[in-house]
Formats: structure tokens, sequence, C-alpha cells
């Protein structure tokens, strides 16, 4: 996509029309990382193909790196294995379908279907709302300068 100029297009669209404001922008990243997430459900994929616009909003707002980063990370991390269609969930449903079979205590009705469950992972949906609502007041947003320690400031 960046090659193309496709990701490009996208950006500058979202800079110009949502991302107008630091809440905006930090909202932004946290919808935009959870729909990459959702899409891909690989965390390391998902996370370098979003990493770029996460960048570019953050220096634009100069929203500090350690936020940037908490919000790249902990919506990948969140979402990641909570989606039946992820390949860490399909492998974990494939290796349990087996059990009844090598498990005579194991039974056919004990693994959990995927598609059954993945709204009550509280622990994945939890953190995305921490986040929607830390991005939406602004509760612990910390701006470049404001993490340098007086060693550097005095420099």
């Amino acid at each position: 996509m960046r090659a193309g100029g496709g990701f490009a297009a996208i950006e500058e669209w979202l800079l110009e029309h949502v991302a107008t404001t630091v809440r905006r922008a930090e909202t932004t990243m946290v919808i935009g990382t959870a729909i990459v997430n959702a899409t891909i459900t690989i965390n390391t994929a998902a996370e370098i193909a979003i990493a770029p616009f996460i960048g570019t909003l953050g220096q634009r707002f100069n929203i500090n790196g350690y936020r940037r980063a908490n919000i790249l990370d902990a919506n990948t991390s969140a979402l990641g294995y909570i989606f039946p269609w992820g390949g860490g969930v399909l492998a974990g449903y494939a290796a349990m379908i087996q059990l009844p079979q090598q498990f005579d205590w194991f039974t056919e009705a004990m693994p959990a279907n995927p598609a059954a469950v993945w709204p009550y992972v509280f622990h994945g949906w939890f953190l995305v709302a921490v986040f929607l609502v830390a991005a939406w007041t602004g509760y612990g947003l910390e701006y470049v300068p404001d993490r340098q320690s007086e060693e550097v400031a005095r420099v």
C-alpha cells in the first residue's frame, strides 16, 4: 500500500477529516489499530502495518512515544487472540477437538466453539475500552517534552 500510494491517501484523508485534534488523533489510533488487528489477527503483522500511521499521528500532535507505543501494543495484544478467525484461536481449537480421541476423560462437549465465546473475552474488550476512554478524556496524555528528565532538559 505504501509503494502504490494507497497508504498515503488514507493517511492524508484521515489527517484532514478525522484526526484534527489530539483526542481525535488518539481515538483514531485506537480504532485504526483495532480495525487492522481485526483484519490481520496476527499481532506482529498488525503492528507493522499500522505503526507508520501511529508514528505520523503522534509526531503531528506531539504525543509522547510511550503513549503511542502503549496504544499500539495494548490494542494488538488485546484483540489478537479473541476473534474466532485468528490463527492462535483456530490452532487452539484444532488441538482441543482432537483431545477426546487422546484422553478418555475429555469429552466432545468440553471444547468451546470460538465463535460462541469471543464476546466474553473480557480482558481484550476491557483493554480496548480503557484505551478508548483514555483517548476520549485525555487521561494519561503526555506530550514529547513532558517525559524529559531534568538532565536532558538542562542540556
